[in-house]
Order: structure tokens, then C-alpha cells, then sequence
């Protein structure tokens, strides 16, 4: 590049880690390594229900998406209540890793019925998950209620998301309804807040109260739902 530009390499060296330092580019030490032009934040809105996979792609990214675990199991109390379910029902966990650009972006786990979605397990789960519900089930989402906090990363988490532990996470908890307006999905997504920005249009007027659950954490809300895309 020095050569080819006619610079010195301390030049060179100067205008590089300038361009790292305001996030244009990033450098990988070692073999195989190198430098790479960086994307910016991934965007992700919250007026429309989107596939991972589908929002990565329309903003640029490779988008790879890595099984973590898949479970038969009971359901939380909280769980169970937003999926409106009995007692006795059982749940499909299914945790998966997701990378944009080869990159960790964000750690997402998501619970469905097992009456609803009999033999899910035995489906491909590494796409989008919302399509295979579609196409093997016919259940199409229509709107979804969320919940965005700011956790810190645990040891595991922190591991998988190639993070240090109690670094700032944004936890994304979904409701998914569908057509019918029944509960399908309910989800925890931890994304990365180093990698994420979340983008959202309100009317005005929009609304501002205090939750009952924690009367320090103070709750905005829209009038209008969601719709899938």
C-alpha cells in the first residue's frame, strides 16, 4: 500500500490506526489475520418483525448462525404465562449463536410449544426460524411485544460472544404473536451493545410510566404494535 499510494509505512501507519480508531477498519494480528474494512453497528428496528439472517443481509453482512443447544423441557412461571400455557405443557428451547461478518453479534433463545410444533427438533434449525414456521407449519408472525434491558454479560455468555464478563449487553425479550393473535414465540436475545443500535419511530404523544414490577425502571411504551415485514 505504501507503494502503492507513493507514502511512507510511518504514514501509512499513522492513517491506519486512525481509520481503527474511528471503527472504519480493524486489524487482526497473526496468521490468516489482516486488515479489514468494518461495517458499523448493526441496525435493528423495532417496528417490523424481522428474521436475523434477513436484517444482517439487508444491511450488508454475512450472517452465519451457530446451534448452541436444543431442549425438551418444562417452562419458566414467566414463560408458561406468555405463551399462555397449562401446567403440564412442555417447551422447545432452542439457543443459538449469531455472526455478522464471521464476528459474534448476538445470543438468542427461543421457547415454543411442543404441541404446536410437534417434531421441530428434528427440523434444520440453523435459518431463519420464523420461514420454517411457515413453511412447515403455517404459522405466520404478525406482531410482537418486547422488552429491551441492559444486562451484564455472564461467564458463559461473555465466552460465546468473544466479550469480557460484565460487559453491557441488550436484552431483547420477545412475545411473537400470530394472525390469530395466540402467542407462538417467546425469546431472550442478547446482543451485543458494542456491535447494535436499536432504532425505533414513536408517535407523539407517545407514553411514559413506571412498571409495577420495578418502580425504578421507568417503562416507554407505543400505542401501535409491531407488524412482520
Amino acid at each position: 500500500m505504501a507503494a502503492r499510494y507513493g507514502v511512507s509505512r510511518g504514514t501509512l501507519r499513522q492513517v491506519l490506526a486512525a481509520l481503527e480508531s474511528a471503527g472504519l477498519i480493524r486489524r487482526v494480528p497473526g496468521r490468516g489475520g489482516g486488515t479489514f474494512v468494518s461495517h458499523s453497528k448493526v441496525e435493528r428496528g423495532l417496528a417490523e418483525v424481522n428474521s436475523v439472517p434477513k436484517l444482517l443481509a439487508r444491511q450488508g453482512y454475512d450472517a452465519e448462525t451457530r446451534v448452541i443447544s436444543t431442549l425438551l423441557t418444562t417452562p419458566t412461571a414467566r414463560v408458561r404465562e406468555s405463551l399462555e400455557l397449562d401446567e403440564q405443557s412442555l417447551i422447545v428451547a432452542i439457543t443459538r449463536l449469531r455472526l455478522a461478518d464471521g464476528r459474534p453479534m448476538s445470543l438468542d433463545q427461543a421457547f415454543f410449544p411442543v404441541d404446536r410444533f410437534p417434531g421441530l427438533l428434528e427440523l434444520p434449525l440453523g435459518g431463519s426460524l420464523y420461514e420454517l414456521l411457515r413453511g412447515e407449519y403455517g404459522v405466520q408472525p404478525h406482531d410482537a411485544e418486547e422488552v429491551i434491558e441492559v444486562v451484564q454479560a455472564t461467564d458463559k455468555e461473555a465466552a460465546l460472544l468473544s466479550i469480557a464478563v460484565d460487559a453491557p449487553l441488550l436484552l431483547v425479550r420477545r412475545v411473537t404473536r400470530d394472525t390469530d393473535g395466540h402467542p407462538f414465540e417467546y425469546s431472550k436475545d442478547l446482543f451485543r451493545s458494542d456491535r447494535t443500535k436499536i432504532r425505533m419511530r414513536t408517535p407523539a404523544g407517545g407514553i411514559s410510566r413506571t412498571t409495577a414490577e420495578d418502580r425504578t425502571v421507568v417503562e416507554l411504551w407505543r400505542g401501535s404494535r409491531s407488524t412482520a415485514g
